[in-house]
């Protein structure tokens, strides 16, 4: 429907400048009512259209000819010069049609180079304003997560001085209420040391110290300082017998286990099971950790790798899981999450088997 009525364009014009051409007949020579055809070929064309023009082309030679060519209201021709004025009439109109619509299309092009030169100008401008932001608060974050760290300790210390004197253990209530202290103080120091880890992370000032590290010693020491934390959870491992030692920097690729098993503890039912495991593919392993919660919805599997992102429902701060991405990207690998097949959340990332002493 809308090609057709670009067509009845060309069909108008034709009955316009046929009209307009039996008005001035009796004041014009034929060869100037040419001009008038042409006009209105070149008004279809000026609407971009190429081939209702060339059928305004047509249709005017065919006009002409049968409405002011001797003899007239037929298209035989008296004179055979009339056929090369024919010729010229639809070659001139055909690049007449042809130059305006390229005319129009390189202004178009022109336009939309304007538009998207405008739209990279105003998109590099936020990403410089978006980066600055981002410096400011990464700059913000760790000067208060310094400022945190002593008081926090002392807090955590002093509480755990009190519980220790025998007043204190005889006190049921006062046991309680510094056991409270103790843990939150504990809670809030991690969070602060999450806040520094990231910063030190996105500014590169953590340095990759590869050594070739038996996968299984990385996975002992994480599940040692996450004893509190799972307290009720058992945690299942599953490691090949023939997993060879893995090029790694031990102490932040513990802190991936430790943020991946409490991620897991923080989001199923108490008593639910944890499990470690790997498979060894061609150039990597595959180190999967999985739990049996209410697993993610669709549109979280990417985002919960984001700084700050979280679940509504949870109570952590979403820096673990961001902290896992760049680790485990700064080894070369990379970190996926999924849904497991009967209910849960399963994490899978990958580490180089390169070479072991490679920095």
């Amino acid at each position: 429907m809308k090609n057709l009525r670009h067509y009845s364009y060309a069909v108008a014009a034709a009955i316009l400048a046929t009209a307009i051409s039996f008005l001035l007949y009796p004041y014009l020579e034929l060869t100037n009512l040419v001009m008038v055809y042409l006009l209105g070929t070149l008004a279809v064309a000026a609407r971009g259209y190429r081939r209702p023009a060339a059928l305004s082309a047509v249709l005017s030679v065919l006009c002409f000819d049968f409405f002011f060519v001797p003899p007239r209201f037929t298209f035989r021709v008296s004179d055979v010069q009339y056929l090369w004025t024919f010729a010229v009439m639809f070659l001139a109109a055909m690049i007449i049609s042809h130059l305006t619509i390229r005319l129009q299309e390189e202004a178009q092009a022109a336009r939309e180079g304007e538009q998207r030169t405008a739209w990279l100008l105003e998109k590099a401008k936020k990403a410089e304003v978006d980066a600055e932001t981002e410096r400011l608060r990464s700059s913000l974050l760790s000067s208060v997560s310094h400022d945190f760290r002593t008081p926090l300790t002392a807090i955590v210390g002093s509480a755990g001085a009190l519980l220790a004197r025998k007043e204190i253990q005889n006190n049921p209530a006062v046991r309680e209420q510094l056991e409270n202290i103790q843990e939150e103080g504990e809670r809030l120091s991690h969070l602060v040391q999450n806040l520094l880890e990231t910063t030190r992370l996105e500014s590169g000032a953590v340095q990759i110290h590869k050594e070739a590290t038996p996968l299984e010693e990385v996975v002992g020491s994480a599940l040692e300082r996450v004893q509190k934390s799972l307290r009720d959870r058992a945690v299942r491992v599953d490691l090949p017998e023939d997993l060879p030692s893995v090029p790694m920097d031990a102490t932040l690729m513990e802190q991936v286990f430790i943020n991946l098993l409490e991620n897991g503890a923080g989001h199923t039912p108490a008593g639910t099971d944890l499990e470690i495991s790997a498979v060894i593919q061609e150039d990597s392993v595959l180190i999967t950790v999985a739990d049996r919660g209410a697993g993610l919805k669709p549109e979280d599997l990417e985002r919960v790798f984001d700084k700050f992102y979280h679940d509504p429902s949870s109570h952590g701060a979403g820096l673990g899981l961001a902290i896992c991405r760049a680790i485990v990207n700064a080894h070369g690998g990379r970190i996926w999450a999924e849904n497991r097949t009967g209910g849960g959340a399963v994490f899978r990332f990958t580490l180089p088997l390169e070479n072991a002493h490679e920095r």
